[in-house]
């Protein structure tokens, strides 16, 4: 029994130093860091935007089911912050078209970041995240295209046209970190 107890009491260890809850200073509300999942930010304080966004969003469904054949094999790593008003729009708009699709919800991978854009376990390291949220669409581990704040059109037709090899240049592609 006491094996069994130190087994959960280590495995919960770790699984919390994936996730951490800080308080953002500049609105002095909490925020994640780390890598997460939708439970997290299904739950207060973040729910009620979650909720709102996802429950009125009106996905395209013709382009929804044109997208469905194209997931097969398709990962995204999704760089939010839960501070900022795109993701709090955008990402729950995403969940809304993922969950209307054939994809294996292990396909998604969600990383919460900061201000400054960090996750405290350098994920972003390399990725060019300088605007949230980005969606990083990936074949066989090679991004194949990105959503960075907003789609270009909307979410469904950026995400149509990323997985038929014909991706739009995202928002601020010529981005340059030292403007």
């Amino acid at each position: 029994m006491r094996f069994i107890l130190l087994i959960t009491l280590i495995t919960v260890h770790l699984i919390s130093q994936d996730l951490k809850m800080v308080t953002d200073q500049k609105i002095e509300t909490p925020i994640l860091i780390g890598i997460g999942t939708r439970l997290d930010i299904e739950r207060s304080p973040y729910d009620q935007w979650f909720l709102e966004e996802y429950e009125t969003y009106e996905a395209d469904n013709d382009l929804v089911n044109a997208t469905n054949d194209l997931v097969g094999g398709i990962e995204v790593e999704t760089f939010i912050g839960t501070w900022c008003q795109d993701s709090q729009r955008e990402v729950p708009r995403f969940f809304k078209i993922f969950d209307q699709l054939s994809w294996d919800p292990g396909a998604m991978r969600l990383i919460m970041l900061d201000r400054d854009k960090k996750s405290g376990q350098n994920i972003e390291d390399g990725k060019d995240i300088h605007h949230v949220p980005t969606f990083i669409f990936l074949k066989n581990g090679t991004e194949i295209g990105r959503i960075v704040e907003s789609p270009i059109e909307s979410l469904e037709e950026d995400m149509f046209n990323i997985l038929i090899g014909s991706p739009s240049t995202p928002h601020y592609s010529d981005w340059e970190k030292n403007r």
